[in-house]
Formats: structure tokens, C-alpha cells, sequence
């Protein structure tokens, strides 16, 4: 009895060290698919991980309207509703100091950005509409698992530091820690910006009145006297611009023939003359 119970313990036995020989293995851990550290006992270490796409999602609207001040007031005031503002803007205004022309650059929050665009392209009448999305999600956790792993390098540095026992290892450790600030500084630029790009979703709007066309009133406006005529007239007014144009950029040069080569000329004609002119009989005795 006591043989076949020893033999069953062996094999335990032989067993439990079989897997406690790959523990140290398992304990380093090992990386999921979310980028998060999994120990043997299936715990997550912390580490920054993304659980969400980041995207960075952009719109252009394009709106036409009698009357723009409105608009630019009813854009205004639909930014305050949403929690967003006017990033830039170009505007030029007629000679009554009303708004001609506007483009302006928005930024809305991304949980708003459809809701924005729809109710802006209520504002007016729509001539276009563009929209795109630009998954940036492999860019955030690249630049953050960065960020952790220097910050982590600072931490280690500035400890060596202060054991330091010498200048000479004083002065290496600052300079290996002023690269690692510089570097840790510009990438915590580029996270921010992502983050903002990434939380606030950007629209280009342009504004403009519509553009009135005079439409013919029959078909006797394309043809017959009268739309001869007319031609005729559009053609003979073009050809005189076009002839005083030319005379304006002659003119400056005409006129400096005159005042300078015409009095030149005459003084050479002048010259010639003389040299011509015969010499005098000499006097007879």
C-alpha cells in the first residue's frame, strides 16, 4: 500500500518542482494586447495603456447668406452652447463695413463635432461639405510608454547623482540628465498636442453671399439686332482698354524722347551743318 502511495507523492513531487522551476519565468511577465504587464498570479501591473482609439477628426463646411453678420453671430453663439471657440479667422468686409467674406477655423469637442457640423450647415445654404478622421492611437502610446520610460531614466539618474563620489561623476550625471530633460521636455509637447487634437475636433468654415447672375429674359437676347449689337459693343469697349493700355505704358517713354532725344537731335543736326557748311574764298590782294 505504502508503494504505490509513495510513487503517486514522487510524481507531486516531481511535479511541483517541474512548475516551480518555470515560475521565475512566468514572474517576469508578460505584455497583452492593450500593452499591460501580466505577473504569474494574472495581476495587471500599472503601466499607461490606451483603451480607447484616439482620432483626430476634422470637417470643412462651405455656407452661403444674404446677410453673414447673422451667421457669424449665430456661429458665436452655438460655440458657447458646445464648449467651443474660434481658433483664427479671416474676414473682409464691403465698403458698408458688412461681412463680404469669412473663413474661420473652430474647435469643437469631439462628442459634439457631428452635432456642431449639423447645426451649422443649418445656418445657410450648404455648398460643401468635407470630413475626415486620422486614427492616431499607435502615435499616444508610443509617445506616452516615452514619456513613462524617461521620466523612470530621471528618476534612476538623479538617484546616481546624489552617491556620486567625485566631480568627474557629477558632471557626467548632469549632462546625461540635461539630454534626458531636453528630450522629455519636447515629448511632452507632442503628447499635449495630441491630446488636444485628439479631444477637440477642428471645422473650417467659409462664409460668403451668394453670387447673383443676371439671367436672360428670351431667346431674342441671344440672338438677332439687338444681341448683335451688344456684342458689338462689349467687343469695340474691350478693344478700347485694351488701346489705352497700351498708350499708358507708352506714354512714360514718349514722353522722355521729347523732353531729352528731340533737343539732342536738333543740337547733332546743328553740328552736322557746320561741318558741311564750305570754307570762305580767301581775300584776293
Amino acid at each position: 500500500c505504502s508503494g504505490p502511495g509513495t510513487s503517486s507523492t514522487s510524481r507531486s513531487s516531481a511535479a511541483g518542482a517541474s512548475e516551480g522551476g518555470r515560475a521565475p519565468a512566468a514572474a517576469v511577465g508578460s505584455v497583452d494586447s492593450v500593452g499591460s504587464k501580466v505577473g504569474a498570479g494574472g495581476s495587471t501591473a500599472s503601466r499607461p495603456a490606451v483603451r480607447t482609439k484616439a482620432v483626430v477628426r476634422t470637417g470643412d463646411l462651405a455656407l452661403t447668406a444674404e446677410d453673414l453678420d447673422t451667421v457669424r453671430g449665430e456661429v458665436t453663439d452655438l460655440l458657447a452652447a458646445v464648449g467651443g471657440s474660434v481658433d483664427r479667422e479671416v474676414t473682409r468686409n464691403d465698403r458698408h463695413g458688412r461681412i463680404a467674406e469669412s473663413t474661420l477655423v473652430l474647435r469643437v469637442p469631439v462628442a459634439r463635432f457631428d452635432a456642431t457640423r449639423a447645426a451649422i450647415g443649418r445656418l445657410g445654404r450648404l455648398t460643401s461639405s468635407t470630413e475626415s478622421a486620422k486614427d492616431v492611437t499607435t502615435e499616444v502610446i508610443d509617445t506616452t510608454e516615452r514619456v513613462q520610460t524617461l521620466r523612470n531614466s530621471l528618476d534612476r539618474l538623479q538617484r546616481f547623482q546624489k552617491s556620486a563620489r567625485d566631480a568627474r561623476d557629477l558632471i557626467r550625471y548632469e549632462d546625461q540628465i540635461t539630454a534626458r530633460q531636453s528630450e522629455l521636455r519636447s515629448l511632452e509637447a507632442q503628447q499635449s498636442y495630441l491630446a488636444d487634437q485628439t479631444s477637440m475636433a477642428t471645422i473650417t468654415l467659409h462664409l460668403s453671399t451668394p453670387r447673383t447672375r443676371v439671367e436672360p429674359a428670351g431667346a431674342l437676347d441671344h440672338a438677332g439686332f439687338l444681341a448683335g449689337l451688344r456684342h458689338g459693343w462689349d467687343g469695340l469697349v474691350a478693344l478700347g482698354v485694351v488701346v489705352l493700355t497700351v498708350l499708358g505704358a507708352v506714354l512714360p517713354f514718349g514722353l522722355v524722347v521729347g523732353v531729352v532725344g528731340v533737343p539732342l537731335w536738333l543740337l547733332l543736326r546743328a553740328l552736322l551743318r557746320r561741318r558741311r557748311a564750305p570754307a570762305p574764298p580767301p581775300a584776293s590782294s
